[in-house]
């Protein structure tokens, strides 16, 4: 059905203010950056009432008429108290008035209460009899801002079946599928939207942050350039996330110049501050008397009016110098701020990081012997038919040098490492879909139900990119230990490289990481938290372990950063592969690739450095009431205290 044009009063169209930049480690955009392809107030008709003059008992179509735009316009300007007096005169004599109540919804997201904006706009849309597609894309981003991520998505897709064309629907529903890290289905909304209104910046920087978060570093500079060049003079905004795009690559000389560029037109901006010193920090690692420089010019930086992502970037970096400089008190000082700004910033968003520990907690009280004595027998499987070998997982805790240990392997011609992709969640819901859900249901999986799982498995993989006929596919996902049982059911000839790292190096370098937030990494915002998140994913693991019949290799960091084929070889033997000479410079592929997903990237484009061992030792004050809940995992891994 193609768009109807408004009818005077009814349905003016009040566009989105914001499409919802929201998660990390992207910038985010503010409304001032979005021009033609952002917040617009469609009014219907000419008028410039700045009040609403009613005659008893009913005020004419025309008064109503000159109010809403009167109230259009200045929600336009955001003079929001303006036009909410305007639409308060309106509504106590017109309460069922459409356009007054949509455009008081968005009032009410623009200040920050998105669940009265929810009923606003719904009444709104029950009080007309074809709802306009804009009604049901605002009524999208107010459910999104509340989390309702599901309903979001289900408001889009009423708003397209309106009009398949309404290039916002597409926009919004991309933005709020990187909300839940369904990255390729943003990625195909926004590739809509750009086809849909190719000269507008928008789509194009939505995409850049977009494939940031898929690690397509390339990919997110070129649509970033594409933005900046449709304008003729761009926000700072742009600059600031083309330097952070170049930073990741490691081009900083690029990277200072989009910096600068962003810094002339925003003076002391503190993120394009916050690049330009990380810049400079990582040209010169060693150089006190710059990094003692850098430290006063980002303490400089006001960080009060900042986003959530920018104060945490602001603290992150500051601690990092402060650790280059050996003030590790105030290193440990700035690290705690950064992650108080995060649990505000998880409050704020609704993540709940109980929910991720009561699950690990159900899968715990599931790792017994009993439970897996009493799956019922499935026959044995080999590798499977087209397959070049078996399933092959690299696990364990984050910051263990999982990242490292993959830029090795896949500096292997023979071997595709697929970074963070969460195939196994497929898997497992499907798993949660069957009788008695997941876990118990692997218990009870028939044959041809474990084929089902597995074909699944294969095509999410295949999805990603994965060549299952011509390299051995490693899936990379550290907290994947946590699906052991789920692996040994499924695929019992599964073979499983752990990576190992000191249970104190471990947990302290995730509370110092400025992780995207989410439901697992929100337990990181303290070290009780994490060291309570290590003891119940270890305590998991070494359980599962004991009853499950699983094939592993232990990789060890402490080794690894010291004698890097020594340590590595035995995993290749395990694998069925000899050591290549390429897999010697893990940052020389790392820098060739540009594709590093994970937040150690910075780390891993650089040449294996042994500082990083044993660091606990530095903070060991901070860390020592956490250190008896790591005790006993410190001992069962054979390190020491």
């Amino acid at each position: 059905m193609s768009k109807r044009p408004p009818k005077p009063g009814n349905n003016p169209g009040f566009t989105p203010p914001r499409p919802g930049f929201a998660a990390r480690p992207t910038v985010g955009l503010p409304p001032s950056a979005y021009g033609s392809g952002g917040a617009t107030v469609q009014v219907p008709g000419p008028g410039s009432g700045m009040g609403l003059r009613m005659k008893p008992p009913v005020p004419s179509q025309a008064e109503v008429l000159a109010a809403l735009q009167a109230a259009a316009a200045h929600y336009g300007a955001r003079r929001f108290r303006e036009a909410s007096q305007i639409l308060e005169k309106i509504l106590s004599v017109l309460p069922k008035n459409p356009d007054a109540l949509h455009l008081t919804g968005l009032l009410a997201l623009d200040t920050g209460k998105p669940a009265q904006a929810e009923d606003l706009i719904k009444l709104a849309i029950s009080a007309v009899r074809e709802p306009s597609p804009n009604m049901f894309v605002n009524l999208g981003n107010a459910q999104r801002e509340q989390g309702k991520f599901d309903e979001a998505i289900a408001s889009y897709d009423k708003a397209l079946a309106i009009n398949i064309d309404y290039a916002p629907a597409y926009l919004n529903r991309g933005n709020t599928s990187r909300c839940m890290d369904a990255l390729k289905a943003a990625r195909d909304d926004f590739d809509k939207y750009i086809e849909l209104t190719p000269d507008l910046p928008l789509g194009h920087i939505s995409a850049a942050q977009m494939t940031m978060q898929l690690g397509l570093h390339r990919e997110a500079l070129a649509y970033c350039l594409r933005a900046i060049e449709l304008i003729p003079a761009p926000p700072a905004i742009f600059f600031i996330i083309a330097a952070d795009i170049l930073e990741r690559l490691s081009e900083f000389d690029e990277a200072m110049a989009m910096a600068e560029k962003a810094l002339v037109l925003e003076p002391g901006n503190g993120e394009a501050t916050r690049i330009a010193v990380r810049v400079e920090r990582r040209r010169h690692p060693n150089d006190k008397a710059l990094l003692r420089e850098l430290r006063q010019r980002l303490e400089t930086v006001k960080t009060n009016s900042l986003p959530f992502e920018h104060r945490r970037s602001v603290e992150e970096e500051l601690a990092q110098i402060c650790d280059k400089l050996g003030d590790f008190d105030a290193a440990f000082l700035h690290f705690s701020r950064m992650n108080e700004i995060a649990a505000e910033e998880a409050k704020a968003t609704n993540i709940d990081k109980d929910i991720y520990l009561e699950q690990l907690e159900e899968l715990i009280d599931y790792a017994t012997a009993d439970h897996v004595q009493s799956w019922k027998p499935l026959p044995a499987v080999d590798i499977e038919a087209g397959h070049r070998a078996v399933p092959i997982f690299l696990v364990g805790f984050p910051r263990s040098g999982t990242t490292l240990l993959d830029q090795i392997c896949d500096a292997h011609p023979d071997i595709q490492v697929l970074e963070e992709k969460s195939c196994l969640r497929h898997v497992r819901d499907a798993i949660s879909n069957l009788a008695g859900g997941y876990p118990i249901a692997l218990g009870e999986l028939t044959d041809a139900q474990r084929t089902q799982l597995r074909t699944v498995y294969w095509e999410a993989l295949e999805s990603e990119g994965a060549d299952l006929g011509g390299k051995f596919v490693v899936d990379k996902l550290p907290l994947s230990i946590n699906n052991a049982a789920l692996i040994a059911r499924l695929f019992p000839e599964a073979k499983i490289i752990l990576a190992l790292r000191h249970p104190a190096d471990c947990v302290l370098s995730c509370f110092m990481q400025n992780f995207q937030l989410n439901g697992s990494m929100a337990n990181f915002l303290t070290l009780e938290d994490a060291a309570h998140l290590y003891d119940r994913v270890m305590t998991l693991w070494q359980q599962n372990r004991a009853i499950l019949p699983l094939s592993v290799v232990e990789v060890r960091y402490e080794n690894l950063i010291r004698n890097l084929r020594g340590e590595v070889e035995p995993v290749l033997d395990f694998l069925g592969l000899h050591w290549n000479e390429a897999q010697a410079n893990p940052a020389a592929h790392a820098l060739a690739r540009g594709t590093i997903r994970t937040p150690s990237y910075a780390q891993v484009t650089q040449p294996i450095y042994s500082s990083a061992a044993d660091r606990w030792r530095r903070y060991q004050k901070h860390l020592e009431p956490v250190l008896p809940i790591l005790e006993k995992h410190i001992k069962y891994f054979g390190y020491t205290l």
